[in-house]
C-alpha cells in the first residue's frame, strides 16, 4: 500500500483551521466502496441489510461520519443538506460511528435525513486513524480517488471552494 499526502482541512465555528496532516493509509480508504456496512435507512424491502458502498464508484462522493448527539455533525449535516442542491452531482453518503443503531437511526430522523446513511465498519474508522472521527468528510473523485478529507465542522463557504478548487463541482 502506497501512502501519500492528503490535505486535511479542520475547521472550528469561526472558520479557523485547526490543523492540518497527512492520511496515513490512501489506498485502504479507497477501497471503502468494497467494505460491507449495514444500511440504516431507505428500502424497507431491501431483503440485504449489509451492502457495499460500489454502486456509488463512478461519481464524485462525500462520505460523512456523524454520530448521536453530536451537535457540530447536526450542523455539519445542515451544510450538507444545503450544499445538495449547489452541487447535484456530488453522492453525500452519512457513515455513523459510536453509536447503536437504533440511536444513530434518531439521530438521522431527528435530522430529517434525506442520505443514504450507513454504520461504518470498525475497518473504515480504523484507516481514518481516529478514535472519534466526528464531524469529518472524506470526499472521493469520479475516479474513487480520495481527494480531501476534512476533519471538524466545516462551514458551507469553505466546503464549496474546497469543492471547486478539486473540481468536484462547478
Amino acid at each position: 500500500m502506497v501512502a501519500q499526502p492528503t490535505l486535511v482541512y479542520a475547521m472550528n465555528f469561526k472558520g479557523l483551521i485547526l490543523a492540518s496532516w497527512a492520511l496515513a493509509n490512501v489506498a485502504y480508504a479507497q477501497g471503502i466502496y468494497q467494505q460491507q456496512m449495514r444500511r440504516l435507512n431507505g428500502d424497507q424491502h431491501v431483503s440485504a441489510p449489509i451492502q457495499s458502498l460500489a454502486k456509488y464508484q463512478g461519481t464524485p462522493l462525500l462520505t460523512s461520519f456523524f454520530m448521536p448527539d453530536c451537535r457540530w455533525c447536526q450542523r455539519q449535516h445542515k451544510v450538507l443538506t444545503q450544499l445538495q442542491s449547489s452541487c447535484p452531482k456530488l453522492q453525500t453518503i452519512m457513515l455513523g460511528v459510536q453509536g447503536s443503531k437504533q440511536k444513530l437511526r434518531q439521530q438521522l430522523k431527528r435530522e430529517k435525513n434525506t442520505f443514504p446513511a450507513y454504520i461504518a465498519n470498525k475497518e473504515i474508522v480504523k484507516a481514518v486513524g481516529a478514535q472519534s472521527p466526528v464531524p469529518m468528510m472524506l470526499i472521493f473523485n469520479q475516479q474513487g480517488q480520495l481527494t480531501f478529507k476534512t476533519i471538524g465542522y466545516t462551514r458551507q463557504a469553505k466546503l464549496s471552494a474546497l469543492l471547486k478548487q478539486h473540481k468536484i463541482c462547478s
